[in-house]
């Protein structure tokens, strides 16, 4: 990949554990800070194209770490991709390519794993930028790197499939016509990939089918195909400056380009049985995907009441729990079984009003969710510890979000399309005012493409439905946090009409309308509803007064727990009953959040 970089003038960078004797995010952003300033100095960051091979992890939708060297000694030696990709807002490129050969892999030895944005906050205004994301796997999934054999080197199996198409060796319906000449663009080498990526991993025994996600809409050129009039070496570059402080190729690197005009030989792709291997790796992820559908099944069909006197309150499923505290109001369960739990606030007429709740586990680690006033939470723990949260509105059927539930865990076990996504997002939001939690995981699909129109409008929605904005959606690039008397506001900037992406969002005019700016409204909740929305703290647009919130929140993440939903370990109890603004009554009171509340 650097030595196509490099022919195809791009400025490369090539950081690998070959080069170095490891590779930390102190080292990456050292030297991604250095080149991305080298050329902003002279002009403009058109492109960047981030690509990365190795180890990988999916510990939500779409939320995916590559591993670095000390990944298994600190839970931050990771690249956590979303964080990465709202940071670069800050840096100003135009376009970001994203391109990772890794496992999306579902495991509980990635559980620690918080990672890193690896970028420092700059001080700078954010900007979106056109956004071009390739992946070999969906998430759950394996990604194969191809063993050496005899005199054939070991090969990344979907990077040499990519560089097929980014070198010209695709053929011709792959190439787009663009002012009289062909080109390799986002879109057909998504085609090429999606064609042609799981025949040749059969080949090996294996099984992959890749996930691009073509962004890109201005200049949307990888490859172009040399005129017969026009040297290749005249073609326009796609970005300027010497690169020869940068690239680090091997000695032969020149040699081996083929006659072809390919910067790197090609691998020739040949049957090669591995079955056994591969056979284990499928059973073991439809075990995985089974286990999830039957947790969320348990979920589902668990019994919520439908209204409480106060006009909210929670209910608890599944495992036991101890101890419940509430940040605000106050709860009781008299002439209530054990776990269920009605909450007072200030103002039972009043749809703004919300409280945190921390919920102590049996097995010592702690769960959050927020209640908000006129819906009912319900909280199920699973077996393993993990939580599913899901609002419901007063009064509503007992049949009220079971549907909701059974697509919250095709989503988490990997079993949507690229297709299903979208439309999933779209479904979504049509009900999040009447199961709210819903709002909050489409936010999570919007965040993955880095679509902050969307995640706007959806928070414009509730603030014009007259309820207040879920915090994750805000974190996720949907507006600014400001904090006061002990809560968190937003201002959301206006959106504008776009074209919609599929039927489904077509048939839904509230997914592509424009809507109005919204100044100072009520969030929901001071601790993130959902793990993902962890990985957007550092990089989320605070205003001065929430600067303080944010450092007590960045104390939470250490002790993150695996699940979907906020899970916190027992040695980080106290720092998220601070976050949440909980001051056990029994205890000195440590003055950590006094001062915000």
């Amino acid at each position: 990949m650097a030595a196509w970089a490099e022919a195809n003038e791009y400025i490369p960078l090539l950081i690998n554990d070959k080069v170095f004797p490891e590779v930390t995010t102190e080292l990456l952003r050292t030297e991604i800070s250095k080149i991305i300033e080298e050329v902003t100095k002279r002009a403009v960051l058109r492109r960047l194209v981030i690509y990365f091979a190795g180890h990988g992890a999916a510990l939500g939708i779409d939320d995916q770490s590559w591993m670095l060297s000390n990944w298994d000694k600190r839970p931050t030696e990771a690249v956590k991709v979303s964080s990465l990709q709202r940071m670069l807002e800050y840096y100003g490129p135009e376009q970001v390519t994203i391109i990772g050969d890794a496992c999306q892999e579902f495991s509980v030895k990635f559980i620690d794993v918080v990672g890193s944005p690896i970028l420092d906050k700059p001080d700078e205004e954010r900007r979106d930028y056109e956004l071009d994301r390739f992946f070999p796997v969906d998430a759950g999934s394996q990604a194969f790197m191809i063993k050496a054999n005899g005199e054939e080197h070991a090969f990344c199996l979907f990077t040499e499939v990519m560089l097929d198409a980014l070198e010209g060796d695709a053929p011709e319906k792959y190439f787009e016509t663009i002012d009289g000449s062909s080109h390799v663009t986002s879109q057909t080498l998504a085609m090429y990939l999606r064609d042609n990526l799981a025949i040749e991993a059969g080949k090996y025994g294996v099984s992959m089918n890749p996930r691009p996600r073509p962004g890109f809409y201005t200049d949307r050129v990888y490859y172009s195909l040399p005129q017969q009039d026009i040297p290749a070496s005249a073609m326009r570059p796609r970005a300027r400056g010497s690169a020869s402080d940068r690239i680090i190729l091997p000695s032969d690197s020149v040699e081996g380009r083929s006659q072809s005009g390919r910067s790197v030989p090609r691998v020739a792709l040949t049957a090669r049985s591995d079955q056994a291997h591969a056979g284990e790796l499928a059973e073991a992820l439809k075990e995985t995907h089974l286990a999830n559908e039957r947790d969320y099944a348990a979920a589902a069909h668990a019994e919520v009441r439908d209204h409480f006197e106060t006009g909210c309150g929670i209910c608890f499923s599944g495992a036991e729990i101890n101890k419940v505290h509430a940040s605000r109001g106050s709860l009781s369960q008299e002439f209530l079984p054990p776990n269920w739990y009605r909450l007072e606030l200030s103002n039972d007429h009043d749809p703004l009003l919300w409280s945190d709740v921390v919920v102590e586990l049996a097995d010592g680690n702690s769960s959050s969710a927020c209640i908000v006033q006129n819906f009912i939470t319900a909280i199920h723990v699973f077996e393993q510890g993990r939580t599913n949260v899901l609002h419901r509105k007063l009064f509503a059927s007992v049949e009220e979000g079971r549907d909701i539930i059974a697509l919250l865990g095709r989503m988490h076990a990997g079993l949507l399309t690229e297709a299903e996504i979208v439309d999933a997002a779209a479904f979504l939001r049509w009900r999040k005012h009447e199961v709210i939690t819903v709002g909050v995981v489409a936010s999570q699909f919007y965040d993955s493409i880095r679509d902050t129109e969307s995640l706007r409008s959806i928070a414009a929605f509730y603030a014009k439905n007259n309820q207040p904005i879920p915090l994750d959606i805000v974190l996720f690039g949907g507006g600014q946090l400001f904090f006061r008397d002990g809560s968190l506001y937003a201002n959301v900037p206006a959106t504008s009409l776009r074209e919609p992406r599929s039927e489904v969002e077509r048939e839904r005019n509230y997914t592509f309308g424009a809507t109005k700016e919204v100044v100072e409204h009520p969030v929901a909740g001071r601790v993130p509803w959902m793990r993902q929305a962890w990985g957007a703290i550092e990089t989320a647009d605070c205003h001065e007064s929430a600067e303080e919130w944010r450092a007590v929140a960045m104390r939470v993440m250490p002790h993150l727990g695996a699940g979907p939903f906020t899970l916190v370990k027992r040695e980080g109890r106290d720092a998220l009953l601070a976050l949440a603004g909980i001051v056990n009554r029994r205890e000195e009171d440590t003055g950590t959040m006094r001062a915000m509340d």
